[in-house]
């Protein structure tokens, strides 16, 4: 049954740390007209049937045909409005995953859509496409950096439109610029194939790979971690990354640029867009208030020049996840040096995910 093979695959690649992280990736599944995509801010790893919003496909695809207004906001509530809309009887209660449009794109069965580190490495670095077509040997769409949502679908939309009439069948792989991969097939052991051929391809291809083993000489960061919690609401939880992650990034500012801004929207949802930096632990009041003023919230993630990385949140899961999600960015700084070094989100796209109503909810949804 069409259903449990999308629970099943969706089950085995969420739980794969190499592959998903936190709520990351979606999947779907068409059949007669219908499709079940991911709910937001639903986890690969446990989902169920219940976990999937089933849509009318005709419905979903006239998003493509309708006219929206220019201005950001206006144009992504228009879109949200007809994306609800486009839900199936029983579904009403349900909110589907933000990459729903683009699912419905796929002229295929099955659609797989992650955020692998290896993969993010190569999407994330200055090689981009041209590195991507030297590595990868097999027919791909490249997606430049661009805003998520209806933007990224409608340039999809069209890419694959002409993908489609220059070579007489429909695309089955894109790669997003700072976002991931998709893979679509008719049956499961075709995603599989198409995502092992990329994951080997990348694997042959890197020069350097993740080593974050933690050095013997550990610090004590128990009063630091005590000075970071007081400047934050009472309750509040501080977990520190790996000290094999912080040691290899926290010696000076220049080593830590490669993580000081974002690579990709789930780096922003988890841990913020921008962790900060401070010289020592005594100038923690000064530049919180700095940061505060300048971005509106706390930090999630801060890093301690020489001792190591914190990230704090409202709550053990929140800070455990960004934690994640900052190694996930370590991984990507990493990889990304094989191809060129790391190229990060702009400031203009990071903007506009951190007042993005869709990012919001998902972000509430797993705080």
């Amino acid at each position: 049954m069409l259903i449990n093979e999308l629970v099943k695959f969706s089950n085995k690649y969420g739980s794969n740390p190499d592959l998903v992280l936190a709520g990351g990736g979606n999947t779907s599944a068409k059949k007669n007209g219908r499709m079940w995509v991911k709910g937001s801010g639903t986890s690969l790893a446990t989902i169920t049937a219940e976990g999937f919003v089933e849509m009318e496909l005709s419905k979903l695809n006239q998003i493509f045909e309708n006219e929206y207004p220019d201005s950001d906001d206006e144009r992504e509530a228009m879109v949200l409005k007809d994306l609800m809309a486009a839900r199936a009887e029983g579904s009403q209660d349900k909110r589907p995953s933000v990459e729903t449009t683009l699912h419905g794109l796929f002229e295929y069965t099955y659609v797989l859509h992650l955020h692998p580190a290896l993969v993010n490495g190569l999407t994330c670095s200055k090689g981009g496409e041209k590195t991507a077509r030297e590595i990868i040997k097999r027919d791909f769409i490249w997606i430049e950096q661009c805003k998520p949502g209806y933007v990224l679908a409608k340039i999809c939309f069209d890419k694959m439109s002409e993908y489609k009439a220059e070579k007489g069948i429909p695309c089955d792989m894109l790669l997003l610029e700072n976002h991931g991969i998709f893979v679509a097939g008719n049956t499961t052991d075709e995603l599989e194939e198409k995502l092992m051929f990329v994951i080997d391809a990348l694997t042959s291809a890197i020069c350097e790979s993740p080593d974050f083993t933690a050095e013997e000489d550990v610090i004590d960061t128990t009063i630091v971690k005590s000075k970071l919690l007081k400047l934050y609401p009472e309750d509040s939880v501080c977990v520190e990354v790996p000290c094999g992650v912080s040691s290899k990034f926290c010696d000076s500012k220049d080593v830590s640029t490669e993580l000081l801004k974002p690579f990709t929207p789930d780096h922003i949802v988890y841990c913020r867009a921008y962790p900060l930096w401070l010289e020592t632990a005594d100038e923690a009041e000064t530049k919180l208030s700095e940061y505060r003023d300048r971005n509106g919230c706390n930090p999630r993630v801060i890093m301690v020049k020489g001792v190591g990385v914190f990230c704090i949140g409202d709550n053990e899961k929140q800070a455990k996840t960004a934690c994640m999600l900052f190694e996930d960015a370590a991984k990507i700084a990493v990889y990304s040096r094989s191809f060129l070094g790391a190229s990060h989100m702009t400031d203009e796209l990071t903007d506009f995910i951190v007042n993005w109503e869709v990012e919001s909810y998902r972000s509430a949804k797993n705080a």
